[in-house]
Order: C-alpha cells, then sequence, then structure tokens
C-alpha cells in the first residue's frame, strides 16, 4: 500500500494524494535486530544507550526521524551487527512500506477526511509563511503560542487538527487570519479550490517525494558510514550519492546559495558562484553565503558556510535552521537546563533547538572566509 490514497480534487485543484505513511521516513531493522537480540522491551535497549534519550530512540525505531551515523554505531555496538545491517533497501524487491509500517499503524484506521484537513492545513501553514518572512518560527512561538516543535508537527500534517488541544486550533486559525475553526475551513476549502494550496502539498503528503527523500538519506547514511571505515582522505566518493541539486560538478565545485532576507533570514536563492567544498563534506552539503555578520564579528557577512542536513548541530557548533524560503544560522550552546538552544546576535534570538529533528536543523560543519 505504498500508493497514495486518491481524493476527487476540489474545483481549480489539483488532485492531492493522501500519504499514511508519511510519517515514516527512515525504515530500519532496529525493531526487528533488537528483538533477535533478545530485547524485546525497547526500554531495555535504551538503558544500555546513554548518549541517545528514549524518546529519540522510539522515534528512530519507528522510523520518524533520521538517524545519525553516529547513533547507528551505537545501536549497531549493542545489538551486535554492522550499522550498515541497520538500513533498510528500500527499492528491494521484497520490501513494501505498509508491511514494514504494520506493528505501528492499522492502515483500516485510516479517517480520511481527518486525513485530509491535516494535510491541507500544513499546506496552507506553509503557504501563509511563504507569503509573510515575518512569520519566523520564534514569531509564531511569541505571538501564538505554537512551540516550534508543535509548528513542524503542523507543517507535516504529523496529527490531526481535530487532536490538537483548543487552544493550539485557535492559534492556527488566527495564524490563518480566521476568527474560528469554522472559518479556518472555510478558508482553506477556499485556498485549496483556487489551487493555491498545490505547490505545497506534495512536500506533504506526496508517497513518491517520501520515498526520494528516505532513498538519498539512507543512501547517504550508507556513503557516511562505509567513509567511517575508511581513511579521511577517501572520503571524496561521498559526492556520488548526492541528490541533483546539490552535486557538485566534474569540477568539483558547488552552487553558493544565500540572499539576504528580512530579519536575518537566509534566503535559499542560487547566488551564481561557486566554491569548492573542504574535505570530508557530507553527501549532500550545501554552500551557503551568510550574508550579513549576525553572529557578530567573529564570523563576517561575506563568509561562505557549509551546512550538512545529515548531520545534526552540536555545543560549541553552528547551525543552520530551516524556515519557510531559507535558513537561519544560529550559535549553539546548551542551557542550564541541558536543551540545545541556537543564538543569534543581530537580530538578538534565543530558539530551542533540542525539539527539532534533523530535518529541521542541519550542522554548519565548516565555513570559508573571503
Amino acid at each position: 500500500m505504498d500508493a497514495p490514497v486518491k481524493l476527487k480534487p476540489a474545483p481549480g485543484a489539483g488532485a492531492m494524494p493522501i500519504d499514511p505513511y508519511r510519517a515514516f521516513i527512515f525504515p530500519n531493522h532496529i525493531r526487528e535486530l533488537r528483538r533477535r537480540a533478545g530485547l524485546q522491551k525497547l526500554i531495555v535497549l535504551s538503558h544500555r544507550l546513554p548518549g541517545i534519550t528514549y524518546i529519540r530512540l522510539s522515534k528512530i525505531e519507528r522510523g520518524e526521524v533520521i538517524a545519525r551515523a553516529a547513533e547507528l554505531v551505537e545501536i549497531a555496538a549493542v545489538l551486535g551487527v554492522a550499522p550498515d545491517a541497520l538500513l533498510v533497501d528500500v527499492d528491494a524487491p521484497g520490501f513494501a512500506i505498509d508491511s514494514w509500517a504494520a506493528p505501528f499503524i492499522d492502515p483500516g484506521t485510516l479517517d480520511i477526511e481527518r486525513e485530509r484537513f491535516a494535510i491541507l492545513v500544513a499546506a496552507a501553514v506553509r503557504h501563509i509563511r511563504s507569503t509573510d518572512r515575518a512569520l519566523t518560527i520564534q514569531a509564531i512561538g511569541e505571538r501564538l503560542g505554537i512551540a516550534a516543535v508543535n509548528l513542524s508537527r503542523i507543517e507535516n500534517a504529523q496529527r490531526h487538527f481535530e487532536d490538537w488541544n483548543p487552544a493550539t486550533q485557535a492559534a492556527i486559525a488566527t495564524l490563518m487570519g480566521t476568527g474560528s475553526t469554522a472559518a479556518l475551513r472555510a478558508r482553506i476549502d477556499q485556498l485549496h479550490r483556487a489551487g493555491e494550496l498545490d505547490p505545497w502539498i506534495p512536500a506533504v503528503s506526496d508517497p513518491g517525494e517520501r520515498l526520494r527523500r528516505t532513498r538519498e538519506r539512507i543512501a547517504a547514511l550508507r556513503a557516511e558510514l562505509a567513509g567511517d571505515r575508511t581513511t579521511a582522505g577517501a572520503r571524496a566518493p561521498l559526492a556520488t550519492a548526492a541528490p541533483a541539486e546539490f552535486a557538485a560538478t566534474t569540477s568539483g565545485t558547488l552552487a553558493v546559495r544565500g540572499i539576504a532576507g528580512a530579519d536575518g533570514l537566509i534566503l535559499d536563492d542560487p547566488t551564481g558562484e561557486r566554491i569548492q567544498p573542504p574535505p570530508g563534506c557530507g553527501a549532500r552539503v550545501i554552500a551557503l553565503r551568510l550574508c550579513r555578520a549576525t553572529l557578530g564579528a567573529g564570523l563576517p557577512g561575506q563568509a561562505i558556510l557549509f551546512v550538512d542536513p545529515d548531520r545534526y548541530p552540536v555545543a560549541g557548533g553552528l547551525a543552520a535552521l530551516r524556515e519557510a524560503g531559507g535558513f537561519r544560522i544560529l550559535a549553539v550552546t546548551i542551557d542550564r537546563d541541558g536543551v540545545l538552544v541556537g543564538h543569534s546576535q543581530q537580530p538578538p534570538l534565543t530558539l530551542p533547538l533540542s525539539p527539532l529533528t534533523q530535518d529541521d536543523v542541519h550542522a554548519v560543519v565548516a565555513a570559508r572566509f573571503l
């Protein structure tokens, strides 16, 4: 059942796929190999992995977040297998996402109308944020009380609208410029009928797009794991696993992206420049011009940063936070409560990063000063 559920489009709108497996972006063999190792409960495995929280380990095993290569190495060591044995070949003849996800979801309980509206809400929020650059993650959190982790869940239709509490439902209605949930439904239906949500729906709920992202992430993980078993100088072949939009040319250069946007945002637009990436960059590295000294004089605006979507930021480093239309560069620290946070000087911001997944925030692995 890796095909979408197709709904009859509203007049003027394109076909709308419903992917019941959209949350499962990282199918893996962890659950199977855990049980084969005699660890029937995930909590038992968690106790042997102090470096990975139980909540994150659960999301990894359920395929809801992409594991980092270092995490796979830790998990594999406890299970007594090679790290790449945890990875699934999603193109293998015997693989089917419905069979893999069966322990976690019952497609027979799929509520089409709730699924449909969750996807339309996700597309509508993405649409409105793309048209108003003032609607940053922080602004939405401060003005409407929608935490960054919940905004990510809303924009990825990870929960039905009806399952959010009344305060969050009201905040979404306010974000969309409506005063009630009834008015919200009417507004979203209007946008859908006008076709304005069509560009955003595939990113939320398209099995083909999900499979493409999964295939790329797993290929990058395989390449990184293979690179860890070689010398550092042997990492150059990782570029062969890169998707087309990030791949280097035969000359080994990357297209530089990054145009100055409002409120310190770096717009994800090409600059027309190309640059040689430093050694050891991952398969999907992005060359991003900083545009302005948002972190102070120590990192000038003309610097080009190398952002790796397959690495999660760590304290003491830099992070690239994805927002609608671009990136925000933050210095990463840990607060006194042990929460990973990101800071910016211009504008002055402090944002929690721990609730965000690797899809939302990436590590800056190198910088070049020009």
